[in-house]
């Protein structure tokens, strides 16, 4: 890749772009302002760390500059959509911020997809370009010709590869200046693929006003300053990309992966490079915490804890906060909403929940002031506070539609709002509670049980070092419901019938687990670290339920 070593960002806009600046946007921020603003107002700050790897934020604005030139010269235009597949590495966010500049629609492609899942994007994304990182080579090794038939260009980075271009020969030919075609804020920036827990990936739409809003109002939620540097381990292929340009509102240091998320090397890296902020699932912590018992980690330079993506229990929660002593804010997103965050709780929350209130460790928060709320009933009509029904949300950063899926979008987008398929509560206090997804919900005898509320209460016995409750078909409750356990290496005689007694006065004789299964692997996840429950359900069925077995 390119390096430009010492440039300056002011000359690099002079003689990329022609002697004129960008004209005034007024209220009407694009990425790209905020891409060309913090590399001339910060250009010797260090925008991204990925090993012994780093760019300033001047680099990264006249490295995305050429880089736009480049594919711009090879005859992408404004509205082409254009992957990339890589590891975490610098290039990729040269690669985004050359998208936000031209209008190119960036798809991030997941490594861990199989040859039909690839073709699937490719095809549904109408790629007409694929960077590709030397690295990828073997994984695209089935579906090269694919690629061929589609007419899509490959362009290799990052060592030696047998790809159609190259991305360091094409931006060292800059001989004429790049032409910023006008952009508006409703034009895709993004196809964003989901990690796919049920069916074949689908793309949400996202666009340039939706990315910015993001940026600028996520920081100031999660309580970021000019000063952090944020660790954010997880993969660049779907939506939580963005985290990874929160630094285009305020000029922090990015520290991303040098590959992928390593459970071994984390929090060498926090330590090494001095993170003040880092973000896991719910599940890395729990990682996290066994881990810290065996060799104490040094977290001297961290000031906040971040965590969402899934469902965390208090038990973890509070673990958490005793170990590691650090202020601690808690997220609630969705790939829908350009996940920047839809509600937070807060550090002054989590400082409420862990003193005089513990009911509050159950809330993922208030809702950020540019998103409204609605919980409603299946008819679509709001249900009083305190009473559970479908998240509906409407905001600026909501997508504008799922990619060639007329009919979900008709289901899901209603009159502006998102239907979210989430189950949640609102208490008078505005603190929302999310109780499950509406796919996982459990109806046994008639009774909605919410897997996510058995989970918190079950993973509260220490014993319990992750768990995972699905509802399976029963010939007398219609469905009932199932608990896989992973039990902890101090509690390896752990038996069901402890869980049960457990569970005796802590939840109703539906929500109570008709049978557990213990298990000792990992259980199967997304690349977001959620649990593929569908591929849970499917092992179980197969296994074979004890009632089935009594009828024979």
């Amino acid at each position: 890749m390119t390096t430009l070593e010492n440039s300056n960002p002011h000359s690099a806009e002079k003689s990329l772009a022609g002697n004129e600046l960008f004209p005034p946007s007024g209220l009407e921020i694009l990425p790209r302002d905020l891409v060309r603003r913090t590399g001339l107002n910060n250009p010797n700050k260090v925008a991204y760390i990925c090993g012994d790897r780093s760019k300033t934020w001047g680099e990264m604005h006249v490295n995305s500059e050429r880089m736009a030139l480049a594919l711009q010269n090879e005859g992408f235009a404004t509205g082409d959509a254009i992957g990339i597949m890589a590891p975490e590495c610098i290039e990729v966010y040269e690669h985004f911020f050359a998208c936000m500049k031209i209008g190119l629609i960036r798809v991030g492609i997941n490594r861990r997809y199989v040859d039909a899942e690839l073709r699937h994007v490719f095809r549904d994304a109408g790629l007409r370009g694929l960077l590709v990182h030397a690295s990828c080579e073997n994984l695209l090794s089935n579906v090269r010709e694919d690629l061929r038939d589609l007419g899509i260009v490959t362009i290799g980075f990052g060592g030696d590869h047998n790809y159609d271009l190259d991305i360091d020969i094409l931006m060292a030919k800059h001989d004429t200046a790049l032409h910023y075609p006008p952009l508006s804020l409703s034009a895709p920036l993004m196809y964003s693929y989901t990690s796919g827990t049920t069916g074949v990936p689908k793309g949400a739409v996202l666009n340039h006003g939706g990315v910015a809003a993001t940026i600028l109002h996520a920081v100031a939620e999660f309580g970021f300053t000019r000063d952090d540097s944020f660790l954010l381990p997880t993969g660049n292929a779907w939506v939580a990309v963005i985290l990874a340009l929160l630094g285009l509102a305020n000029g922090m240091t990015h520290v991303i992966a040098d590959g992928d998320y390593d459970r071994a090397t984390f929090f060498d890296t926090v330590a090494e490079k001095n993170v003040s902020v880092f973000l896991l699932a719910p599940t890395m912590l729990n990682w996290a915490l066994e881990d810290n018992r065996k060799t104490p980690f040094d977290l001297s330079s961290v000031r906040l804890i971040i965590y969402g993506s899934s469902p965390a229990s208090p038990t973890l929660i509070q673990n958490v906060s005793e170990t590691f002593g650090k202020d601690m804010v808690n997220v609630y997103a969705l790939t829908e909403t350009t996940w920047g965050g839809v509600t937070f709780l807060s550090s002054a929350d989590h400082q409420k929940a862990l003193t005089t209130d513990n009911n509050l460790l159950s809330s993922v928060g208030r809702v950020a002031s540019h998103f409204e709320i609605s919980i409603r009933d299946e008819s679509g009509k709001p249900v009083a506070i305190g009473d559970p029904g479908e998240i509906w949300l409407r905001g600026p950063t909501i997508m504008s539609h799922y990619l060639n899926l007329p009919e979900q979008n008709q289901e899901t987008l209603r009159d502006g709002w998102l239907r979210t398929n989430d189950i949640g509560k609102l208490d008078d206090d505005g603190y929302l509670f999310l109780l499950d997804r509406q796919k996982f919900m459990i109806v046994s005898g008639g009774v909605n049980v919410y897997p996510a509320a058995v989970e918190a209460v079950m993973s509260r016995h220490p014993g319990v070092a992750d768990i995972c409750v699905i509802g399976v078909p029963h010939p007398d409750w219609g469905e009932a419901v199932i608990a896989l356990v992973r039990a902890s290496d101090e509690y390896k005689e752990l038996s069901s019938d402890d869980l049960i007694e457990f569970c005796r006065d802590k939840l109703n004789r539906i929500s109570t687990p008709k049978h557990i299964i213990f298990v000792t692997d990992d259980f199967p996840r997304t690349t977001n670290f959620k649990v593929r429950k569908k591929e849970v359900r499917d092992f179980v069925l197969k296994k074979g339920l004890p009632w089935e077995t009594s009828q024979k």
